[in-house]
This record gives structure tokens, sequence and C-alpha cells, in this order.
């Protein structure tokens, strides 16, 4: 897994986040993002986990829905100091 703290995602609605933390669960890369102002000068205050889905050579990123999911990965990339 390549290292994405603190780079920049877009996503297909054109959003930017700032990945934050991220981890490996179940195989899976997850990430905890805050979106960011288009022009990324500030973090908007709004923050979410997203997983990397993989179909062939393409990566796409989907917003964790799943409230146990949530709850459980919460505990791995709440952002240590």
């Amino acid at each position: 897994m390549t290292n994405k703290i603190n780079h920049i995602l877009t996503l297909e609605d054109g959003l930017k986040f700032l990945v934050i933390n991220q981890v490996i669960y179940r195989n899976k890369n997850y990430y905890f993002v805050a979106r960011i102002t288009d022009d990324e000068s500030d973090i908007t205050g709004e923050y979410r986990i997203v997983e990397e889905i993989k179909k062939g050579e393409d990566i796409y990123l989907s917003t964790v829905k799943d409230a146990e999911t949530i709850h459980k990965l919460a505990e791995y990339l709440e952002p240590k100091e």
C-alpha cells in the first residue's frame, strides 16, 4: 500500500479531500479524509471514511456508509499525535 497521508484525492464529482489517515482492514484500503476547498487552501469541516475499490486496472473510491464498518474503522483511523 502506498502512503497517501497528506495527499489530495479528487473524487469523480470533483470534490477534493485531504487524506488524514489510512488503514488496511480485511484486505481493503480505507482512508479517513477531510474535504478541502477547491483552491486547496482550507478544510471545509466535512469528513468521510472512504474505501478503495479496484476494478481491473482502475481504482475507485466509495464513501463507507455501513455504521458497523465505520465504527470498527474509526478505531484504526483516528489520527494519532
